[in-house]
């Protein structure tokens, strides 16, 4: 596949955390996808996460505008994803399944973002800045 698709692909990736946050920032565990009726302090956890994940999102779109110089940018979000999804597995172990919204967000960062790491290597090589 060409640049400009994965391009888009990471594009259309960055907005589902710049979306989620947002809702998560204003809507506190009222929109969160169970029926928790957690505390003051998970509702500030919660919105305090949402402005993580909306910046994560941006910072995506942000390294996109320059995708070959701001390739490290874009690997280290998409890995930082990555670790997200592992958490959450290690979180199924323990715990149980969480929501459908949130398995469906592990399952694309365990398969999804390591596939879109692979290709975003071999379409931007790391290009080693010059030497002052």
């Amino acid at each position: 596949m060409n640049r400009r698709i994965l391009i888009i692909l990471l594009a259309v990736l960055g907005a589902i955390p710049v979306v989620t946050g947002v809702t998560a920032v204003v809507g506190g565990l009222d929109f969160s996808p169970d029926d928790t009726n957690g505390t003051p302090y998970f509702d500030s956890e919660y919105r305090f996460l949402g402005v993580w994940w909306a910046a994560a999102g941006v910072l995506l779109w942000w390294s996109l505008r320059a995708p070959r110089r701001r390739a490290v940018v874009t690997r280290a979000l998409l890995g930082v994803m990555v670790l997200g999804g592992v958490a959450r597995l290690l979180g199924v172990v323990l715990t149980g399944l969480p929501p459908l919204p949130f398995r469906v967000s592990m399952t694309v960062e365990l398969l999804v973002i390591p596939a879109l790491l692979i290709w975003h290597r071999r379409a931007y090589p790391m290009v080693r800045p010059p030497v002052a």
